[in-house]
């Protein structure tokens, strides 16, 4: 086991440097010293553990507050990943490892070297931990990188290749088809997209047997940062095959139909009417293909991706944050919204469904233009993880998924309508369960005897369990999940339930990182929640993210009644903070989060 103190800003420390930033924190020497000997005696006590990189200024606030030398280092230890990998703003010019490395911490710009760095990290953690070579990795990219010739995709392959591993580059395709692809095919999967985030962005996801990475173990986040630390400050033949396009699109009609296979989706949807905006994105080519074998009507919306248009004015993150009901008559409704409209009022069909995909196509929201009733209603990942539910409910009750014997589980995220999970408790039976934000939190780790038959973000990230060779998979595509909801909205007369009353507020600001657990911004919040709703509010602690405060929230009978939270985006420069409780609730949610909004938004100001 290693352990490496960073500083972010500036890189890697020896001891004279570690004394200085010590003495200038007013650390007292003992301690100091004392901090060196854990970490140089780290690797005879430990054989075999993972390695870890500190952030050494985080240590220091640690220690200050007293927390005991190997408790405060396993606190501080630092990943480059965010929430779902590393994404940054894209600069093409050259730079060496170091200043990819710090540009990327401090001023969140990604390079094509600092893509070889972390996909090179990736395979020396694979290899450490296996003890062998990895011998081929599939590839995959939304778009961006092709259409802008930004050269993220060339620098891989060349990094890759260079150690002898083949390269199966599947171009332009979907997350969750690049995630089948690895897993089916027994490699591990570097896909090369940054989701919703606008066109300027880019970033990386990595899979292992079709999952994303977690941050501990020898095969975690922590580890690939490490591996990472090691090579920046510390020959064989180049093989690479670029996979035709037939053969993909072969492949992505087998996983869709393996789908609904599986959950008894109908194939025959009769000429329903379908508005698909694909986020000039990935599924920018075969999305339509694939609604169309499945019997829909189809026309098309934002699917010719130059690299500057992926998310732009369309997709599902132009939704997000909208009404979910828009008037068919109101001037200022969403492009997308005006399409379907657009496209349905040249129909005769009474009812128009619309799919929204984002650019890398692993989520999705459904519309429903109802023309009797001038309305438009967007499905968000709630309102689809419930209809999707009664079409996996069915599978489940049948034996097609799953095992009898175990418990089903239904997991959302804290970013969710509270009344999600009992409202699925109640109607289908299953247990409950609430995470952190990011979607592959969803299927990690289930009870004993239990599995996770359904996982969702509000965001549109659906996941639910494939039979894939010998084992599980949980997809995360639009797609998928769109039929799901599409198959319960028209052949099982499901309905989409109203949530309940929630709140959210986006500060955006570049010092995200003030608010983490005990700074001063983070208490004096705490303390104003508190105030504004006495007697209301307990804290809960996800250990998966520490520094995001979180309150159940309690009536005066000590009913459990909503949740409030306040966190920093891993993806994006700001600080989100949500209110959602049940809907006769005494708590007035617009009150208190008005309250707040108001109180925090200065703080936050003050910081900048």
């Amino acid at each position: 086991m290693s352990t490496y103190l960073l500083d972010i800003r500036t890189g890697l420390l020896d001891i004279d440097q570690w004394y200085l930033l010590a003495r200038q924190a007013d650390l007292p020497p003992e301690t100091a010293e004392a901090v060196i000997r854990h970490v140089q005696n780290t690797s005879t006590k430990s054989p075999g553990a993972p390695n870890s990189v500190v952030d050494v200024r985080r240590l220091l606030f640690l220690l200050k507050e007293g927390i005991a030398i190997e408790a405060g280092i396993s606190d501080a230890r630092w990943k480059i990943q965010g929430t779902d990998g590393i994404r940054g703003l894209v600069v093409s010019t050259y730079q060496s490892d170091r200043q990819a490395f710090i540009r990327f911490t401090n001023n969140n710009e990604l390079s094509p070297c600092l893509c070889q760095l972390y996909c090179e990290a990736f395979v020396s953690t694979i290899e450490a931990a296996s003890d062998s070579p990895v011998p081929a990795i599939a590839i995959g990219e939304d778009g961006r990188d092709h259409y802008t010739s930004t050269h993220i995709i060339g620098a891989l392959v060349a990094s890759l290749t260079r150690r002898g591993i083949l390269v199966e580059d599947l171009g332009i395709v979907s997350t969750p088809l690049l995630a089948l692809y690895s897993r089916q095919n027994h490699m591990p999967g570097i896909m090369v997209t940054a989701s919703h985030n606008p066109a300027q962005y880019n970033g990386i996801k990595l899979f292992l047997q079709g999952r994303k990475l977690y941050p501990e173990g020898p095969l975690g986040e922590y580890e690939v940062t490490w591996h990472m630390v090691d090579r920046i400050f510390a020959a064989s033949i180049p093989t690479y095959h670029r996979l035709p396009s037939a053969q993909i699109n072969d492949f992505i009609r087998e996983q869709i139909a393996l789908v609904a296979e599986t959950y008894r989706i109908t194939c025959d949807f009769g000429r329903i009417p379908l508005l698909l905006d694909t986020a000039n994105g990935a599924y920018s080519t075969t999305g339509a293909t694939v609604f169309e074998r499945f019997g829909f009507h189809v026309h098309t919306f934002a699917d010719k991706p130059d690299g500057t248009n992926i998310n732009a004015g369309c997709g599902v993150g132009v939704l997000e944050e909208g009404n979910g009901i828009y008037q068919s008559c109101d001037t200022d409704l969403p492009q997308t919204v005006r399409e379907l409209v657009a496209f349905g009022d040249s129909l005769t069909a009474s009812t128009i469904y619309g799919v929204v995909l984002d650019g890398d196509g692993d989520r999705a929201f459904v519309l429903i233009y109802d023309k009797v009733a001038a309305s438009v209603t967007v499905c968000n990942g709630d309102q689809m993880a419930f209809l999707a539910a009664h079409v996996i409910a069915d599978a489940w009750k049948h034996g097609d998924v799953g095992n009898s014997i175990a418990t089903p589980v239904f997991r959302t995220t804290i970013e969710s309508d509270f009344t999600l999970v009992p409202l699925v408790q109640e109607t289908f039976g299953w247990t409950g369960e609430t995470v952190v934000v990011g979607d592959r939190w969803l299927p990690y780790a289930a009870p004993q005897n239990s599995l996770v038959v359904l996982g969702n973000e509000r965001s549109g990230h659906l996941v639910f369990p494939l039979p894939v060779g010998d084992g599980t998979v949980y997809v995360g595509n639009g797609i998928s999940s769109a039929l799901l909801v599409l198959e319960a909205l028209v052949f099982r007369q499901a309905s989409i339930y109203r949530p309940g009353p929630m709140v959210r507020n986006t500060f955006r600001t570049p010092v995200k990182e003030a608010l983490y657990r005990d700074s001063q911004l983070w208490n004096t919040i705490s303390r104003q929640v508190a105030a504004t709703m006495p007697g209301s509010v307990r804290e809960v602690r996800f250990t998966e993210e520490p520094d995001m405060l979180f309150y159940n929230l309690y009536d005066s009978a000590d009913t459990h009644v909503g949740q409030w939270y306040i966190r920093k985006s891993g993806t994006e420069p700001k600080i989100s903070m949500s209110m959602s409780v049940i809907s006769d609730s005494s708590l007035d949610v617009e009150r208190v989060m008005r309250i707040l909004r108001q109180a925090i938004t200065p703080m936050v100001n003050e910081k900048e």
